[in-house]
């Protein structure tokens, strides 16, 4: 098995990919999986500006029957 050398360049692109994980982690805890809260009041639930839930459904759906 190789060696794991920590040198400078190693322990600057460690933490860069921990820095945005905890970012990703902050914002899907914050705003949920959909991002209808950019424009939406309530967010998607009941977002009569946002079809996002259902153009993925309906995609599924197509998908599905593709097969």
């Amino acid at each position: 098995m190789q060696e794991l050398s920590l040198n400078f360049p190693t322990v600057v692109i460690l933490v860069a990919i921990a820095a945005l994980a905890v970012l990703a982690i902050r914002r899907m805890t914050h705003r949920g999986l959909c991002d209808c809260g950019d424009h939406c009041e309530n967010g998607c639930h009941g977002c009569e500006g946002c079809s996002a839930a259902e153009s993925m459904a309906a995609a599924m759906e197509e998908a599905a029957k593709g097969k």
